[in-house]
């Protein structure tokens, strides 16, 4: 149930013995009180009649079917019944015939008091209350919120397996057992056009990957082929010019170098000034100004986020004070809310002394009552009934003002803890302003003279960026000033290092070549031109290679040639094959691709019927696991509340264990008022497990039936303690105890052959008047 449920009003025309009954339900312990044979259950009866009985099993209600529920001599019936759903009024109407069907309708009745129908019919109108109670059946009710005679401890009483059968009955599980059975059926079916699936898909695998590697090799040799014919037309040409090259080559390769060192000396010359103001600067000292920079920062926005994190908590604090004192607040001082908070202290304070002083006023009052014969105030004889009025009246009184002096406590509790907390929240805030002031300045300074080094090394920077070889540094160092400073000191190191040794290399080679460096780039130019006028890239050939190409180059002429008429060959024989597949597995594809939609229906179908469905399936397993851990948990909480000093177990299989601080019970060794407490807790758990929360009212009929005084009185304390935790508890009984717990009371008689129902107010005004 999603939300609470109130019984308002029962309307009875020719049912059983009710001619004509109407009865409004306040909220609280009601007892329907008379002598057997009055009427009383009639009222219970007709209720579960109009509400959870279906056109199905209307038949064998209370044995006789809907003829027993006509009242004798009349041929027509009437049911209505009016609830409240989550503050949403209600009202059923059942029309019985012995001659006829039934028929059923469902109003919704709006604030102005215009009702809509939203049901129609017998089975409609249950269906409707189930979805309106969020219950999975009927069925459900009778053994939680609904007890009827003879039956309020009848799921303890009941075998381990057939308890078993209703909590999973309860849940559902039996549909998903017929639903497993019934895609069996539809599998066995669908299963042969799968098998005829699994061998044309498999067919389809195997062509695919031989059309496959046919592709592949295809691809290969198509590569292979472009590759040869290139080979050829260069291997030819490179052939016939080789020869000539090689004398120039070998002179050139040499000029080549001397004119190489040359450019490299002249440009690491042009870096050497600049490279020794870089190296002048002190690297150490802007990494030490930086971190000490980062480090502040970090801190300080450490510091600020604490500080916002106060903030947040300090307005969470304030919210939690401004709901609980009810009041306006606009203001942002928490001074002033502290203030307030601490006035509302001395303010609750003084209200619960107060409301001490009543307490102990009424208290006195009542010893005055019961040790007196004559009214304190207006003098008048004080017979017993109005004694019991009166001491009903102070006890209300009593009640009150202990409830208020708790709820005053309670609030003094919560605020002089929200008090603490702001207070102390207010000290750390300051302390974090002080440290946020101390970390600004110092990253200030630090951020000052890291500024002043980041000029310098700008002007540096600025200096040298049309140096190409020291770009590098400058260009794709994310404009870090450490990480720039650092490449371009290692940069420089490395190229003065380089023009010393270049230097000492080209002395030595002019001098094997026996000329002087302003020859060079005349003779280097000569020889260029005669290497080009052969086809020779003359700077990426040296002598070796040339002669080495000029073997290795005739031979794999010849090599290329054999090669070349074999791919071609290979080619044609492959391409055949590749028709002829493409064709057949076109075939293929379009058969599996019809049968594939009977491959996913019987995959869904069999993950459903094998593992999902079914009283061994994973739904069923996973719902009773949890329906008897709930079941488990609730009874025991509602033991607890009940004052019970033992609590239950409940295994796989639905046994009941009953433990005790002293260790195991036997079950049938509770006293009365325990068995009646744990059947009621095993009720109301059941009602949390299936419905998924505490119904707003339970009907009990005749529970103290075949009970001694002992077992009566403990349950009768037992549905008291009850009617404190649910809004609206009915009790049915012909055991006039109950109406020294009842808040109201219904006595049914039978007069005339027809069954009176009156409220306890209106038979005290018929006795006054007699």
């Amino acid at each position: 149930m999603s939300e609470t449920i109130l019984l308002r009003r029962i309307r009875l025309k020719n049912i059983l013995s009710h001619e004509s009954t109407e009865v409004r339900l306040p909220i609280g312990l009601i007892a329907f009180v008379g002598p057997n044979g009055a009427g009383k259950s009639s009222i219970i009866d007709a209720v579960i009649y109009a509400l959870f009985v279906s056109p199905s099993a209307a038949k064998g209600y209370r044995g006789e079917g809907k003829r027993g529920l006509v009242r004798s001599g009349a041929s027509d019936g009437a049911i209505e019944v009016e609830m409240s759903i989550g503050g949403r009024v209600y009202i059923v109407q059942r029309y019985i015939s012995v001659n006829r069907p039934d028929t059923a309708f469902i109003y919704e009745v709006a604030a102005d008091g215009n009702k809509k129908v939203i049901a129609a019919g017998v089975q409609n109108v249950v269906s409707s209350i189930e979805k309106l109670l969020s219950i999975p059946s009927t069925e459900a009710v009778k053994f939680s919120i609904v007890s009827r005679q003879n039956e309020l401890t009848r799921f303890i009483e009941e075998s381990e397996s057939k308890r078993k059968e209703i909590v999973l009955k309860l849940l559902g599980l039996e549909e998903l057992e017929k639903a497993k059975e019934v895609l069996k059926e539809v599998l066995r079916e669908v299963e042969k056009a799968k098998d005829v699936y699994e061998d044309r898909k498999r067919q389809l695998f195997e062509v695919s990957k031989r059309l496959e590697g046919i592709k592949s090799n295809i691809d290969l040799l198509r590569k292979r082929r472009i590759e040869l014919e290139n080979m050829h037309k260069e291997l030819s040409k490179e052939v016939e010019d080789l020869e000539r090259a090689k004398d120039a080559l070998l002179r050139f390769e040499r000029i080549k170098k001397a004119k190489d060192l040359i450019n490299e000396i002249s440009i690491y010359k042009s870096l050497e000034d600049a490279c020794k103001r870089i190296l002048g600067v002190e690297l150490g000292k802007i990494v030490s100004q930086l971190e000490i920079y980062r480090s502040s920062r970090k801190e300080l926005e450490g510091v600020l986020k604490q500080l916002n994190e106060f903030k947040l908590r300090l307005s969470e604090l304030k919210l939690q004070a401004l709901k609980i004192l009810q009041v306006p607040f606009e203001e942002d001082s928490v001074e002033k809310l502290i203030d307030v908070i601490e006035k509302k202290i001395d303010e609750l304070r003084e209200l619960r002394q107060l409301k001490k002083a009543e307490m102990e006023i009424s208290e006195k009052s009542i010893q005055i009552v019961k040790t007196s014969s004559i009214c304190p105030v207006c003098r008048r004889p004080l017979d017993e009934e109005l004694k019991k009025s009166l001491l009903n009246e102070v006890s209300i009184r009593i009640k009150s003002s202990r409830k208020l002096i708790e709820e005053y406590e309670a609030m003094e509790s919560m605020l002089w803890e929200l008090l603490s907390s702001i207070k102390s929240l207010r000290d750390e805030m300051t302390r974090c302003g002080t440290k946020y002031d101390m970390l600004l300045q110092q990253m200030r300074r630090a951020l000052e003279e890291h500024n002043n080094s980041k000029q310098l090394v700008s002007k540096i920077v600025e200096d040298v960026k049309n140096f190409k070889e020291l770009q590098e540094c400058i260009e794709f160092n994310d404009f870090s000033l450490v990480k720039t400073l650092q490449c371009l000191q290692r940069k420089c190191i490395e190229y003065l290092n380089m023009l010393s040794d270049r230097e000492v290399q080209l002395q030595k080679l002019l001098s094997e070549l026996k000329i002087g460096s302003d020859a060079v780039l005349e003779e280097f130019s000569k020889l260029q031109h005669t290497l080009s006028e052969l086809g020779i890239a003359a700077e990426k050939l040296s002598i070796e290679e040339l002669e080495q190409r000029y073997r290795d180059s005739s031979k794999r002429l010849q090599m290329v040639r054999d090669e070349l008429s074999k791919v071609e060959g290979k080619l044609e024989e492959l391409e055949k094959g590749r028709i002829d597949l493409e064709k057949h597995i076109e075939e293929l594809e379009s058969e599996v691709k019809k049968l594939e939609k009977d491959v996913i229906i019987f995959n869904a179908l069999d993950v459903l019927a094998n593992s999902v469905l079914g009283k061994d399936g994973l739904i069923a397993k996973t719902l009773t696991k949890e329906a008897r851990r709930l079941l488990e948990l609730y009874a025991n909480n509602i033991l607890s509340e009940f004052g019970m000093d033992f609590r239950v177990s409940i295994d796989d299989d639905f046994g009941i264990e009953v433990w005790s601080p002293l260790g195991r019970l036997d079950l049938r060794g509770l006293s009365g008022g325990e068995s009646i407490a744990l059947a009621i807790a095993l009720r109301l758990a059941l009602a949390y497990t299936v419905f998924g929360r505490l119904p707003g009212f339970l009907m009990l009929d005749e529970p103290t039936q075949f009970l001694d005084e002992e077992r009566r009185r403990a349950l009768f304390d037992v549905i008291k303690r009850l009617s404190q935790r649910i809004p609206q508890v009915i009790v049915v009984t012909h055991d006039r105890d109950v109406i020294e717990i009842a808040d109201h009371i219904f006595y049914v008689s039978k007069e005339g052959g027809r069954s009176i129902v009156r409220e306890k107010s209106v038979v005290q005004k018929e006795l006054l008047e007699l």
